[in-house]
């Protein structure tokens, strides 16, 4: 008999790749403006870039599997012991090793719909049931409908604030029914990718709150967005006890986060000054292209991170197809209707103005 490989678990997963953006040996193609993939468009500090160099010097050595000075540093700041932190290549590493810790075959994932979905990929992986439950009108986890659609065999409830892609954040008091009502036995997940952005835009302290739940609970975040470190792929989690997390380092790939990774990640959150910098000007940047969208009949969903979605005055999937052949990239959403809606990483000035001109010109032709 012939075996079957991949197994038939593996071949049923359904997982939308990340977009395609190929490249030369000499990086990004600078004609081509990247509005879908939720990057920083600028540099990372200075203090980072200085710590690459020096760490280049040692890339013959593996690096620090403990990652033990990032770790101190990321302690001190939220109060999380050092041994209740984890570290993944990028955010969604560890949420994929989440679903594969808290679910056995047969089991349930509650999760928003739509929102990041490499948690569910895990889910997947582990031949756990996805219950989506859709998002509130404003683009925000639905948390009483997710509560409702609970089952004896739940054991995963993922949150995403400031959800993606849609940007709405989960207010403090849905975020505590959440951290109250979810079972002790269902582990309660939070993707807090875009934190720094919703810390600096009144979004809920998630840490606090879930410091008071009883049963299992891990957030995660992710250097990739208001850190400039896309390209590093760094992410880490912060979990309710030392038992959880030591479950995500039995899952944890041997010396996972590279050495230029960690010298550049523990840089960057030395430098206040520029993360300050960075969330300003690209919040004020998010506001300057939404009036410039709303001028042209978008409608803003509200968003609490580095990108916009709005609702289109025409088919997403018609403007983002025209926009591609301008060689502007940005992501159509199925969502919240069939008229769909766009989601747009805020960019450089240079790149906002040059969207908004070729929407401009798409939609006078239509």
């Amino acid at each position: 008999m012939v075996s079957s490989i991949p197994n038939a678990r593996i071949q049923a997963i359904t997982f939308p790749p990340p977009p395609s953006s190929p490249e030369t040996l000499s990086g990004p193609a600078p004609e081509i403006a990247r509005m879908n993939l939720n990057e920083a468009p600028g540099a990372p500090s200075p203090l980072v870039l200085g710590a690459i160099a020096d760490a280049l010097t040692d890339i013959n050595r593996y690096p620090d599997h403990d990652c033990t000075a990032l770790a101190g540093i990321i302690s001190g700041r939220t109060g999380v012991p050092v041994d209740r932190l984890s570290f993944g290549n990028g955010s969604g590493e560890i949420l994929v090793a989440l679903a594969m810790m808290a679910i056995n075959e047969g089991d349930d994932a509650i999760m928003p719909s739509p929102t990041f979905p490499t948690c569910a990929k895990g889910v997947q992986i582990a031949g756990g049931n996805i219950i989506n439950v859709p998002l509130r009108s404003d683009g925000s986890n639905d948390v009483d409908a997710m509560l409702a659609a609970m089952t004896s065999r739940t054991r995963l409830f993922y949150l995403c604030t400031p959800n993606n892609p849609t940007g709405g954040i989960l207010s403090q008091q849905a975020l505590i029914k959440a951290a109250t009502q979810v079972p002790q036995n269902c582990l309660l997940v939070v993707d807090e990718a875009y934190f720094e952005f919703a810390q600096v835009e009144g979004g809920p302290d998630v840490l606090s709150v879930l410091a008071k739940r009883p049963g299992p609970w891990v957030v995660t975040r992710s250097f990739s967005k208001a850190y400039c470190l896309a390209g590093l792929r760094v992410g880490y989690s912060m979990s309710s006890d030392a038992e959880i997390n030591a479950g995500l380092w039995r899952l944890r790939p041997n010396f996972n986060i590279g050495r230029v990774s960690l010298a550049a990640a523990a840089a960057a959150m030395q430098d206040d000054a520029y993360l300050n910098e960075t969330l300003r000007n690209t919040i004020a940047e998010r506001q300057q292209l939404a009036a410039q969208l709303s001028r042209l009949d978008f409608e803003e969903f509200p968003s609490f991170a580095n990108f916009l979605t709005v609702r289109c005055p025409a088919k997403a999937r018609t403007l983002h197809k025209a926009l591609a052949q301008r060689n502007i990239q940005v992501v159509p959403l199925a969502w919240p209707d069939e008229q769909g809606s766009l989601r747009i990483t805020v960019d450089t000035p240079e790149n906002n103005a040059r969207l908004v001109e070729a929407l401009e010109e798409i939609l006078d032709a239509l």
